[in-house]
């Protein structure tokens, strides 16, 4: 697998563009329980502890310890089937690199 940059669109997380958000005008909640159940919101964090981390593992080129590396291998699984020459296909090349580069260091 060759090194392919990845974009920085690819390592931010996406959000709703300002015109959608108009649309919620004078909706207010005061916590997340009020708009989705506990189930939704658990899922919600964890995606989004993942993005967080997954992103620091593209952006440092290294994996630090054996959680990330545990993370590293989830996000793996999940992307699988990415088509080469995507973005999300660049961040499994990227990411199994970095894997594989952890694992002779630390697992072998």
């Amino acid at each position: 697998m060759s090194k392919k940059p990845i974009s920085m669109n690819a390592l931010n997380i996406r959000i709703a563009n300002a015109q959608d958000l108009s649309t919620c005008e004078g909706l207010l909640f005061d916590n997340i329980f009020d708009v989705v159940d506990e189930d939704k919101a658990i899922c919600l964090k964890e995606s989004s502890d993942m993005c967080i981390g997954i992103r620091e593992i593209l952006t440092t080129c290294q994996i630090s310890n054996s959680a990330k590396h545990q993370l590293a291998l989830k996000r793996i699984e999940q992307i699988w089937n990415a088509e080469p020459n995507t973005e999300l296909g660049n961040e499994l090349d990227e990411l199994v690199r970095i894997v594989c580069s952890y694992e002779e260091q630390f697992l072998s």
